[in-house]
């Protein structure tokens, strides 16, 4: 897919992270980047957030132009959301969505699988800044 540049403040943010307290913190550094007002949503379980990404993915304008997608969760970790995901939504993608592994994990295992998936654009290690955000808005939103 060609590279679509949005306005960054009219960003759509995706945060699935079984860490509520991490949540609110990566929440309030996008926030404060002032990268995006009131279009972030964050899941606690990955079927919840599948749940919503088919529920919205007819509608362009509220559907994520970014997914921040945490590898350890319980019941459903990011390996079983992305099977769930490239299955389910990603053959009826509408519109270019950003997939990022945010991950504490530096195992270049973990690496070269998520890079494995067609649908991943990028790999995170935990925790995200307000810098690591903008360089990975930077690099996947801007203009070349």
């Amino acid at each position: 897919m060609t590279l679509d540049v949005i306005d960054k403040k009219a960003l759509k943010i995706m945060l699935v992270d079984d860490d509520d307290i991490s949540s609110f913190i990566y929440r309030k550094i996008i926030e404060k980047a002032g990268l995006t007002q009131d279009h972030i949503s964050t899941f606690l379980k990955g079927k919840d957030a599948l749940s919503h990404l088919e529920s919205t993915i007819d509608n362009v304008t509220e559907f994520p132009d970014l997914i921040l997608l945490d590898i350890n969760m319980p019941i459903m970790d990011g390996w079983g959301f992305l099977d769930e995901y490239a299955e389910r939504v990603w053959p009826n993608l509408n519109k270019r969505v950003v997939v990022c592994m945010l991950s504490s994990s530096v195992y270049q295992e973990d690496i070269n699988r998520a890079f494995g998936y067609a649908q991943v654009s990028d790999y995170v290690s935990k925790p995200l800044t307000s810098v690591v955000l903008e360089d990975l808005i930077n690099k996947h939103f801007a203009e070349n």
